[in-house]
């Protein structure tokens, strides 16, 4: 009886280990996690970087998805975004996607894998939708009532604009691209920064609106001292709109090389007050700073060279030599627009001037090789901050 108790004994024990060596016989057959796709970890592509795993990514962003058996991926969606796949980058431990741009209508924060066979692997990934990003406007000067443009990305709607002062402008249109908005400008309007709110956040622009900081040549003032420049101011014209008081207002046919000052004030006219404006900050360090203004054109300005010289020598001979040369490649139409010139691009033209409290000698002048139909109005130079202050 022992002898058929053990070999009982032995021949369960023997299906036993065999049962166990063909379950494993199968695994080993279908690979690891028994042939099922699964993502271990998701990564980003940079290869200085390629350690740092992440649950979410940006719009747009490149990632590696690292796991087994995924070599049969066909589809991948975030959200409710379909991705792109390219047979390429994808291998059985990896997949190499790029996270949709565009915006998604249903937020599930998921990420979804769809196999060649039918089956689908889900994993929790999160698309971080940026918040709005301002990078200017077409005017930074516009009329109460009348419509301003934004220019940036990620604008989507709903979106709301509110200007300084709290008073929300009616956004008159979006972009297809969400980078540009179209906003009235509403009652209430104060100088200042901007702010772009949507469902994914809000951001305050760099610039200001009605920038009234910093002004050295608003033509509102006193313009006593002047050589050249008075006949030239106006207060409105039947062509061009104001948009702050007074303006400059060119209108001449110059050709090759005409010698045509427009505005000249020497350190003790009334210029100089208020270029007296330019903080010292500016001069210490020119690269946080910007010279900037709004123009208006009614024909193009093109091939015309306009020399800028700013300065405390003597203006006779100075401004004859030393200058700023602006070569505008510019056709409005008809509308004013923001100009920005790098503040220490101008500075170093005009041989870094020494910082005066008592203000600047100062000239604008054409001359160029190419005749230029000069019809066009400018207003409100400025010396600002690149950024928010």
């Amino acid at each position: 009886m022992k002898i058929r108790y053990k070999s009982l004994l032995f021949l369960f024990l023997a299906f036993a280990m065999a049962g166990i060596f063909t379950a494993c016989s199968e695994d080993d057959d279908n690979g690891p996690n028994g042939g099922k796709p699964m993502v271990s970890y998701i990564r980003v592509t940079r290869p200085e970087a390629s350690d740092s795993l992440i649950a979410k990514a940006g719009q747009g962003a490149m990632i590696a998805i690292v796991g087994q058996n995924l070599d049969g991926a066909r589809e991948i969606w975030f959200n409710d975004l379909r991705g792109s796949l390219s047979p390429t980058f994808i291998t059985n431990t990896s997949i190499i996607t790029r996270v949709p741009a565009d915006i998604p209508t249903d937020i599930s924060n998921q990420m979804k894998i769809i196999f060649a066979n039918g089956d689908s692997l889900m994993h929790d990934f999160v698309v971080d939708i940026s918040e709005p990003v301002i990078t200017g406007m077409l005017s930074e000067y516009v009329n109460t009532g009348e419509v301003a443009t934004l220019y940036g990305d990620y604008f989507y709607e709903p979106v709301t604009v509110t200007f300084a002062g709290g008073v929300e402008g009616e956004v008159v249109s979006v972009s297809e691209d969400a980078d540009a908005i179209q906003v009235r400008v509403p009652e209430g309007a104060e100088p200042g920064p901007i702010t772009v709110t949507t469902n994914f956040g809000e951001s305050e622009s760099g610039f200001w609106f009605r920038d009234n900081r910093n002004i050295i040549a608003s033509f509102d003032g006193g313009l006593a001292g002047l050589w050249h420049g008075p006949a030239f101011v106006k207060a409105s014209d039947p062509d061009i709109a104001n948009i702050n008081s007074k303006f400059i207002r060119i209108s001449r046919e110059l050709g090759p090389w005409a010698w045509f000052e427009w505005y000249v004030g020497p350190v003790n006219s009334d210029v100089a007050q208020e270029t007296k404006n330019i903080p010292a900050e500016a001069f210490a360090n020119p690269g946080n700073y910007v010279l900037k203004f709004e123009i208006n054109t009614l024909a193009p300005l093109t091939g015309a060279e306009i020399k800028m010289y700013m300065g405390t020598g003597d203006m006779g001979t100075e401004r004859n030599t030393i200058f700023y040369t602006w070569k505008p490649n510019v056709d409005t139409k008809g509308q004013w627009e923001t100009v920005s010139i790098p503040f220490d691009e101008f500075y170093a033209a005009n041989q870094e001037f020494a910082y005066s409290p008592d203000g600047y000698g100062v000239s604008f002048h054409f001359s160029g090789p190419l005749a230029v139909n000069a019809n066009f109005a400018l207003d409100n130079m400025r010396v600002v901050p690149t950024a928010a202050k």
